[in-house]
């Protein structure tokens, strides 16, 4: 070989390309705001902690209902007397 020219690389089959043509895109998603999901997760949420509203709700009306029929203290069951001594 001599140093003259280099020699040409050896011809390559050229690739088929197949173009691809879109005729339509599914249209986009709709968009979820902050709002949207704070309202989803609320709702369960929501009615867990309204029942337990109106369950503490109750149960104070019928804790004060029971406590006002009855006396709570000693000195109460007494007639307010807080000498005991002298009974």
């Amino acid at each position: 070989m001599t140093q003259g020219t280099p020699t040409p690389p050896p011809p390559r089959e050229a690739i088929a390309v197949t173009p691809v043509v879109r005729t339509g895109t599914a249209a986009p998603s709709r968009e979820v705001s902050m709002i949207d999901v704070t309202v989803s997760a609320f709702t369960l949420t929501g009615f867990i902690m309204g029942g337990a509203l109106i369950a503490g709700l109750l149960a104070g009306v019928f804790y004060v209902r029971y406590r006002a029929s009855r006396a709570i203290t000693v000195i109460e069951e007494r007639g307010g007397n807080h000498n005991f001594l002298r009974e």
